[in-house]
């Protein structure tokens, strides 16, 4: 009995063993696939945040040359003004404010416009990695409150 017994159980390790590998082996070209799926993700996210900070740098660029141009312009204004010998009072110098307040008005614009831009292609490069954290068996980038279960170890049902 010992001698049969034991080419039998070593057969049963042998077999238990191939399929531990095999389920290793499995899980480890998924993982595989996980991790390379959150590198490109996480290549996506930072190419993103590199096209971000462009767009928000060329908005301040632009309502730097927006703003570059109208003070010209006024400039222009006032000194063909001063140079008349009047006064400025009255309706023209509210004009004249007015015209300053839409000027910054505007600047702000072409700032609210290029943030709005930023926040957009980071949404959009945000679900983009996420969907491909999803199709390669990952999951998706989730805050810390809906991680709260995991982290304290109980399952979401």
């Amino acid at each position: 009995m010992g001698n049969t017994a034991s080419p039998q159980m070593f057969q049963q390790g042998l077999s238990l063993f191939d399929d531990v590998t095999d389920f290793l082996g499995e899980r480890n070209s998924e993982k595989g696939a996980s991790d390379r799926a959150e590198a490109r993700a996480g290549l996506i996210e930072t190419d993103a945040a590199g096209t971000a900070h462009d767009l928000r740098r060329r908005a301040e660029q632009d309502a730097a040359r927006l703003r570059e141009d109208r003070e010209h312009s006024r400039s222009l204004d006032n000194a063909r003004w001063g140079g008349s010998g009047l006064a400025m009072s009255g309706s023209t110098a509210l004009v004249r404010d007015a015209n300053r307040l839409k000027d910054r008005q505007d600047e702000e614009d072409v700032l609210v416009e290029g943030e709005r831009n930023a926040r957009s292609a980071l949404n959009s490069a945000r679900n983009q990695a996420n969907m491909l954290r999803i199709n390669e068996g990952g999951s998706a980038d989730r805050s810390i409150l809906s991680l709260g279960s995991k982290i304290y170890g109980r399952s979401r049902a």
